[in-house]
């Protein structure tokens, strides 16, 4: 089977949406239309989907079994705004202050049987990298132990290879909150107390998140989400995340993709913040009948200097 990649890139989806809609990067005209069309048609497609934010309790329960189950319901809103308004201020603080960040990454990726047993493994351990621009976005990439920049495509696997985790948070980035629809749907019972809430994108604000891409299919998808987040009560930062599509795309036979944040608490020497970055993370996508599954761990974060574009000084993992 040929290796595809589904990529939840931020900086290359926007540069892609800009690229759309400006005459000034030199696209033919009839190029712009065309992407206009595509993006027209995909967002169509998102038009009429049910998403988390609509959804009744007894719903709720039924998609949601596990995230559900420790959960107190609350349909009072009044607490929303101001939610939205400390986490946006913390995820803010996130994107703005984080140096450039290196961790030791272990992808474990499994193509599944129909019973949900496993029919074929492998186990790869990178260096993966989160490179702050000048703007919100990010770039995130990796490198092997010798900070030799790793293509997807350069990469063993029977299945594809999944990325951008650590910039999930900015759907609640206050520049960004406004493409998508928030909804309280209660705390926790656990100690924690967290708060839950869900969202989901405006399909009508035509800002993809993700994209999804495989050697079978020539068209690129552009990928809209829905989902959860648990908000620490105190501190308003995002202990984890849980996204799904906003709706099926059967154009690229892509029936699901959920993924699945546990964040942790990251401190650097001689840097005054803490942020909270992925610890683990777990992606399960149904595509072309088949079921794959990601899980990546990360550890070991550190603040690392960029020498050049093709070389990365940074510390060896070791065997």
């Amino acid at each position: 089977m040929s290796v595809f990649s589904m990529r939840f890139s931020w900086a290359r989806i926007t540069i892609l949406l800009v690229a759309c809609v400006s005459a000034g990067l030199g696209l033919r005209a009839a190029q712009v239309d065309l992407i206009k069309t595509q993006a027209q048609e995909e967002l169509a497609i998102y038009a009429k989907a049910r998403t988390v934010v609509d959804m009744t309790v007894e719903e709720l329960r039924r998609d949601y079994p596990k995230e559900c189950d420790d959960l107190e319901f609350d349909d009072n809103q009044a607490e929303l705004n101001t939610l939205l308004k400390k986490t946006g201020e913390s995820v803010e603080a996130l994107f703005r202050d984080i140096p450039n960040t290196s961790s030791k990454e272990q992808v474990r990726r499994e193509r599944l049987k129909n019973n949900g047993s496993v029919d074929n493994a492998s186990t790869q351990d990178y260096f993966y990298l989160v490179l702050p621009g000048k703007t919100v976005l990010w770039e995130e990439i990796r490198t092997d132990d010798k900070g030799r920049l790793l293509p997807a495509a350069s990469m063993p696997g029977s299945s594809f290879l999944t990325s951008g985790h650590a910039g999930v948070a900015i759907f609640f980035h206050p520049l960004y909150q406004e493409s998508s629809r928030f909804r309280v749907l209660g705390r926790q019972r656990a100690e924690s107390k967290a708060w839950v809430i869900a969202f989901a994108q405006k399909p009508e604000e035509g800002r993809p998140a993700g994209r999804f891409e495989s050697e079978l299919i020539l068209t690129t998808a552009r990928i809209m989400y829905q989902g959860l987040a648990w908000i620490d009560p105190g501190t308003h930062q995002i202990l984890r995340m849980r996204t799904d599509l906003l709706a099926p795309r059967s154009d690229v036979l892509l029936a699901r993709q959920t993924t699945e944040i546990w964040y942790q608490e990251v401190h650097f020497a001689d840097v005054p913040q803490v942020f909270q970055l992925p610890r683990e993370v777990l992606v399960t996508t149904d595509w072309n009948g088949q079921t794959y599954r990601n899980r990546h761990r990360y550890s070991d974060y550190v603040v690392f200097s960029v020498e050049s574009r093709d070389k990365l000084e940074q510390p060896r993992i070791k065997k």
